[in-house]
C-alpha cells in the first residue's frame, strides 16, 4: 500500500476538446461570488479538495481559471490532451511542478511562466490547507504567430524556441500591477456573454502583450533611481487608474508628482512594462466600455467628460480597441 502523504492523485484537464459544464446554480453558495457568467463551469468537491474551474474558448486561444482548496494532501495531475503552449500565472501560494522528463520547477506566487507542454500528465503536490488561484491562457505556437500581424508586440513570444518540456522563458515574468489590474478585471467581469467576450478577449491580449514586453525588456536592468522612486511610480499608477477620463500630458503629470515627465515615463515603463499613455488608454477604454454596458449615462455625456470631441470619435476608438479581428466572431 502507498503510505505517502501525497498518495491521492486528482486529474485536472488543462484543456478540454469537448468540454461539458454544469449549471452555475449547481455550484455551492460559497463559490457563487467567484462565478464569471460568460464562462463555462466545472466543479468538484470530495474528501481531498474542492476545485472550481472556469473556461472560455475564444477561438485563437482559451482561458482557464482554477480555484483550488486543499482539504488534505494530494497530487494534482494536470492532463494535456495535445501539445500546446500555455501562459500560466499562480496566486495566493506557490507550488512545485514535477515531470519525469524535466527538472522540478517552482511555480512561485505572483509569477507567470510561458510553458511548452506536450501531451501527457504532470504532477503537482498540494499540501493540506493551501488555497491556489491558477490562471492559464492556452494557445498553439502557429496560432500565436498568426496573431502577430494584428498584435505585433507578440512576435517576441511567438518566435521563442523551446529547448524541452517546461518553461520557454529563461526567467519567470512578474505579475506587476498591470497584470494584477487585468486579472482583477477578468475575475470581476459580470457582463452577459455577448458583452463579456470582447472585453475579456482584450484583457487576455493585453496580459499577453505585457508578458511580451517583459520578455523584450529582460536584459534591461531596473535602474537604481527607478527602485528609489517605486513609491511615487505606484502612486502615479493608482492616480491614473482613479482618473481614467483625464488625458494627461507628461508635463502635467510631472507637475502633479513634482518630477520630470520624461523621468516618470521611463520609470513607469521599467516597473510595469507599459507606457504611461498605453496605460491611460487602457483605463479609459475599460471605463467607457463599462459605462456603456450600464446604459444609465448618455453616450454624449460620457464623450464630453472623457474629453472626446464627439460620440462618433469615442465609439470609433472603443471599437478599434475591443473589436479585435480575431474576436469579431464572438461578439
Amino acid at each position: 500500500m502507498n503510505t505517502s502523504p501525497y498518495s491521492v492523485n486528482k486529474l485536472l484537464l488543462l484543456e478540454k476538446l469537448n468540454p461539458s459544464y454544469i449549471a452555475p446554480a449547481d455550484i455551492p453558495e460559497e463559490c457563487q461570488s467567484l462565478i464569471i457568467p460568460a464562462a463555462g463551469h466545472c466543479y468538484r468537491d470530495d474528501a481531498e479538495a474542492e476545485i472550481l474551474s472556469q473556461h472560455i474558448d475564444f477561438g485563437p486561444f482559451s482561458l482557464w481559471i482554477h480555484d483550488i482548496w486543499a482539504k488534505k494532501n494530494f497530487v494534482l495531475c494536470p492532463c494535456i490532451p495535445s501539445h500546446m503552449w500555455s501562459l500560466h500565472g499562480i496566486y495566493e501560494d506557490s507550488l512545485h511542478l514535477e515531470d519525469p522528463t524535466a527538472p522540478s520547477y517552482l511555480l512561485e506566487e505572483k509569477e507567470f511562466n510561458f510553458f511548452n507542454l506536450p501531451k501527457g500528465l504532470h504532477r503537482i503536490p498540494i499540501a493540506e490547507g493551501k488555497k491556489i488561484l491558477s490562471i492559464h491562457i492556452n494557445i498553439e505556437q502557429d496560432v500565436l504567430k498568426n496573431m502577430v500581424e494584428e498584435f505585433p508586440s507578440l512576435e517576441i513570444l511567438a518566435n521563442k524556441v523551446p529547448t524541452g518540456v517546461g518553461p520557454i522563458n529563461a526567467h519567470p515574468y512578474q505579475s506587476n500591477l498591470v497584470c494584477d489590474f487585468l486579472l482583477e478585471k477578468i475575475l470581476s467581469c459580470r457582463y452577459e456573454p455577448k458583452r463579456a467576450y470582447p472585453f475579456l478577449f482584450r484583457a487576455c491580449i493585453d496580459l499577453l502583450r505585457n508578458i511580451a514586453a517583459q520578455e523584450s525588456m529582460a536584459n534591461q536592468p531596473l535602474m537604481s533611481q527607478s527602485v528609489l522612486n517605486a513609491g511615487k511610480i505606484h502612486r502615479l499608477f493608482n492616480y491614473l487608474q482613479a482618473h481614467p477620463f483625464v488625458k494627461h500630458t507628461l508635463v502635467q503629470l510631472g507637475y502633479i508628482f513634482k518630477a520630470s515627465g520624461k523621468q516618470l515615463a521611463f520609470e513607469f515603463k521599467q516597473h510595469f512594462a507599459l507606457t504611461i499613455h498605453e496605460y491611460m488608454h487602457m483605463c479609459r477604454m475599460m471605463h467607457i466600455y463599462d459605462l456603456l454596458q450600464k446604459a444609465n449615462t448618455p453616450a454624449e455625456e460620457i464623450a464630453s467628460i472623457s474629453e472626446y470631441p464627439n460620440v462618433t470619435n469615442m465609439l470609433m476608438q472603443l471599437r478599434d480597441y475591443y473589436a479585435c479581428i480575431r474576436s469579431a466572431t464572438y461578439q
